[in-house]
């Protein structure tokens, strides 16, 4: 569904998702309003941020490792 209110009046309609697009007529006070995109779930969006998130960290992580294979070799006298 998706919900979303008149730009002129801000009465709030909900309909369902195939109608995003169209125009429709305000029932309150007759302003033509186009219905927005249906928003993407956020389920599927947060998926996509942990997937992203993920990867971000692997990079992360693989960039540590090349810094530790660089680093000198440093011995420790007791």
């Amino acid at each position: 569904m998706i919900n979303f209110s008149c730009t002129k009046c801000g009465h709030a309609y909900s309909v369902p998702d195939e109608y995003a697009g169209k125009k429709v007529r305000c029932k309150q006070c007759q302003t033509v309003n186009t219905i927005p995109a249906a928003a993407v779930s956020s389920s599927a969006g947060a998926k996509k941020d942990c997937a992203d998130s993920i990867a971000a960290y692997n990079n992360l992580l693989n960039e540590l490792l090349r810094y530790e294979k660089q680093a000198p070799k440093v011995e420790i006298e007791s």
